[in-house]
This record gives C-alpha cells, sequence and structure tokens, in this order.
C-alpha cells in the first residue's frame, strides 16, 4: 500500500530549485558514483548533470517516500519543510547522502540528530552562503550536507568561492 506523501500535508513553498552552477560544484566537489538517486527531480538540474541517476518527483507520481531501492548516493535539493523525513528515509536506503539545505536545519530536530548519530554522522559540510546568494528567497545559511553510514570522525568545512553564473 502506498503511503500518502508528507508533502500533500505540508503548507508553504517546497519547491526552490537550485541554480546549475551549485548542482555542477556539488557533484564535482562530493563526485558521487555508482547507483544515484535524485529524490525530488524539480525541474531537472541533478539529473541532467548526471545522466543514468534514478529519480523522483511528486510532481510527476514518482514519491520518494515509496522508493525502497538501495543506491549508493543520493544528491538533492528536498522540500525544505521536510527535511527530516527526507533525511531519515535516505538513511533507509543509502550510504552517501548530500542534501542542499538551510545549514541549521541539519541540527535542528532532535529526531534528526539521534538518527544522524546512529546512522552514522555528518562527514562534511559545503557552504554556498545565504539563500539569497542563491536565489532563493531566505537569508539562511545554505549548505550541502554530506551523511555517511558508519561514518564517526569530524565534521569537515569547505566554502564555495567560486563564480556563481
Amino acid at each position: 500500500m502506498s503511503k500518502m506523501n508528507p508533502a500533500l500535508r505540508k503548507p508553504g513553498n517546497n519547491e526552490i530549485y537550485t541554480p546549475e552552477w551549485c548542482a555542477k560544484d556539488m557533484i564535482n566537489y562530493f563526485n558521487p558514483s555508482g547507483k544515484i538517486l535524485e529524490p525530488c527531480k524539480g525541474a531537472g538540474v541533478f539529473t541532467n548533470l548526471l545522466p543514468g541517476a534514478d529519480w523522483c518527483e511528486i510532481n510527476e507520481g514518482k514519491d520518494f517516500f515509496n522508493y525502497h531501492n538501495k543506491v549508493d548516493w543520493i544528491i538533492s535539493n528536498p522540500p525544505y519543510s521536510l527535511i527530516r523525513l527526507f533525511v531519515l528515509h535516505s538513511f533507509e536506503i543509502c550510504d552517501n547522502i548530500v542534501y542542499l539545505i538551510p545549514t541549521w536545519k541539519a541540527f535542528n530536530a532532535y529526531g534528526l540528530v539521534k538518527g544522524t548519530a546512529k546512522y552514522g554522522g555528518i562527514k562534511e559540510m559545503r557552504h554556498y552562503g545565504t539563500g539569497s546568494k542563491l536565489g532563493f528567497p531566505m537569508g539562511n545559511g545554505i549548505s550541502a550536507i554530506y551523511w555517511k553510514r558508519d561514518y564517526s570522525g569530524p565534521i569537515y568545512t569547505s566554502f564555495y568561492d567560486g563564480k556563481v553564473d
């Protein structure tokens, strides 16, 4: 039986698209390989740059919360009102997860913090500046957060200082 997608119950703007320059940097920097999933394709910026990647998109009838295949990497910009649910579901199917999110959201919810500790840990945060730098309707710091299964080392930090297209 299909679960009802939590996005259908959440108000707010969950469609904030990643600029191509940012998606390119995330892919080049984290270098995902093997079986890759883009769980919320949106306009397709990641899937266009990762030919052969599997994808989900609720607006096209492919609900991520009904996806249960194992993958090596997930890379995406998920709906911000559903961060905790996206990350926790990702933990079930993937060993390497990179989500472009407001930085504070990775540390906000106790259930996510506890789930992260059980899964492994955050290996790195790649900071992109404030939401306005990416054309997002917010001023929060935005980072690509990299969760890795069974990781227990330090959290590395890097900064994108390149040209914005």
